[in-house]
């Protein structure tokens, strides 16, 4: 027969075995949590290592469009001057130095429009189909596989143009 004090030893190291496998899972829960927030964290900093220049970047862009609109205007007789080689030499250093930093200029016209990638400033009468651009006006760029500026372009209206006439934005380039 067993004794009211064996009954109680009993229940109470049952007591204490249940507290004891529900601390342990308690703390198993912790550890697992814990080496999430590790995890977590770590990707956090990795990422915003990654991506702490776009600022940076951001505003060079601007002197890179800079250069692409100047040397676009370089007139043909003056393509072979050794000042102009020597400033499409600091363009194309520029690009490679932003390359190496993981940006990529991402191309546009022809394809379809993708608001993600592309900003819409207005819309052409075009033989493209409808949603295509069909001209770039600002070029987009990805700094490794974020996009940090949308392209400006225009996009086309799927009506086709007659032969001969020019498009509104044409004219407006064409003026300024």
């Amino acid at each position: 027969m067993v004794s009211q004090e064996d009954q109680v030893a009993r229940e109470a190291d049952q007591e204490a075995e249940r507290k004891m496998a529900q601390l342990t899972r308690d703390l198993q829960r912790e550890r697992a949590d814990f080496a999430n927030y590790r995890r977590r964290n770590e990707a956090e900093r990795t990422d915003f290592a990654r991506f702490a220049k776009t600022e940076l970047i951001t505003k060079v862009l601007e002197i890179l469009d800079g250069f692409d609109r100047a040397l676009g205007h370089v007139p043909e007789d003056q393509k072979g001057q050794p000042w102009v080689e020597g400033i499409w030499l600091v363009e194309r250093r520029l690009r490679d130095i932003l390359a190496s930093e993981g940006l990529e200029e991402i191309g546009s016209v022809g394809m379809p429009f993708d608001p993600y990638i592309h900003e819409a400033i207005g819309h052409v009468d075009s033989d493209a189909p409808e949603g295509t651009v069909v001209e770039e006006i600002r070029k987009a760029y990805k700094l490794h596989d974020r996009v940090i500026r949308p392209a400006l372009v225009t996009v086309a209206s799927g009506t086709p143009v007659p032969p001969g006439a020019q498009t509104e934005t044409r004219r407006n380039e064409e003026e300024n």
